[in-house]
């Protein structure tokens, strides 16, 4: 019984240190804005490719290809800026 005890606080205390951390994950995830890229041209077929060119180019955090009304484009994504419309945000 001791033992099952000590293994729940120990639990315990894991969570209760977690939960912050992811909690601060989801705030920074929240900051994230997504804009198509200026220097991808035609259409996106291989999202390894627009992540480096979003990278390199563009000095974003990442890239990746998604379907937008019927064309894959190269979207990049930013952490944004407080003055950056809230419509590029993304809602995690």
């Amino acid at each position: 019984m001791a033992k099952s005890t000590h293994y729940f606080a120990i639990l315990l205390v894991f969570v209760l240190i977690a939960i912050p951390e992811m909690m601060m994950t989801t705030v920074e995830a929240a900051n994230v804005c997504e804009k198509a890229s200026a220097t991808w041209s035609g259409k996106c077929g291989n999202t390894g490719h627009c992540d480096k060119q979003c990278k390199d180019w563009e000095h974003a955090s990442h890239g990746a290809c998604h379907k937008r009304q019927n064309n894959w484009k190269c979207f990049c994504y930013f952490e944004c800026k407080k003055q950056e419309d809230q419509d590029q945000k993304i809602k995690v």
